[in-house]
């Protein structure tokens, strides 16, 4: 058995523990308040720069907004209608650049009976679709039947109609002149 004797006024406690165990803590806190300072000070700075952005991008908006006010009082209602025209033209041009004339004219080429002459060609571009006007002039019936039989058959020619016909006098020989209507189709393929 063994028996602690202190002779001293006070007891003697070993307070190294509580010591470590207390720098620490405080070292931590310190550290964690340091990290959280450091962290503060990042997030202020780049709200401030995100204030600014925002102010530069609703004063653009604001300028955009003036001059697309200024554009839209600029821009009357009959230079619209103007505009519009121009427009219009300008895709009509843009639509007549599908029609091939070398191609076309080698359909009609392929298929064209004899002793039939064309007067006028018409094509006409809307939307995507393009129509024919035809005046020709044949010397007989058959021919003209022919020639729109051989329409018919084509691939790139469909719903020809005759729109009027009558005998004219053409280098003092009677002929028959007529026009047609007709869809073309530029797109498909003719086997030969």
């Amino acid at each position: 058995m063994r028996i602690s004797i202190n002779l001293a006024s006070r007891p003697f406690r070993n307070m190294a523990l509580f010591y470590f165990i207390f720098t620490m803590a405080v070292l931590v806190v310190v550290g964690l308040s340091y990290y959280n300072w450091l962290n503060y000070v990042h997030y202020v700075d780049s709200s401030r720069d995100i204030k600014e952005q925002i102010l530069l991008k609703e004063a653009a908006l604001r300028r955009q907004g003036h001059a697309l006010s200024y554009y839209e009082r600029a821009i009357e209602p009959r230079k619209v209608e103007e505009l519009r025209s121009y427009t219009d033209f300008i895709n009509r041009i843009i639509s007549w650049r599908k029609l091939s004339w070398t191609e076309l004219f080698n359909h009609f080429e392929n298929i064209m009976p004899p002793r039939i002459m064309m007067v006028s060609i018409n094509p006409t571009v809307e939307g995507g679709r393009i129509k024919i006007n035809l005046r020709l002039i044949g010397d007989g019936y058959q021919n003209i039947l022919k020639f729109i039989e051989n329409l018919e058959q084509s691939p790139v020619f469909s719903s020809v109609y005759p729109n009027t016909e009558g005998e004219k006098e053409h280098q003092g020989i009677k002929r028959i002149d007529f026009k047609l209507q007709l869809d073309y189709f530029p797109k498909v393929k003719v086997s030969e």
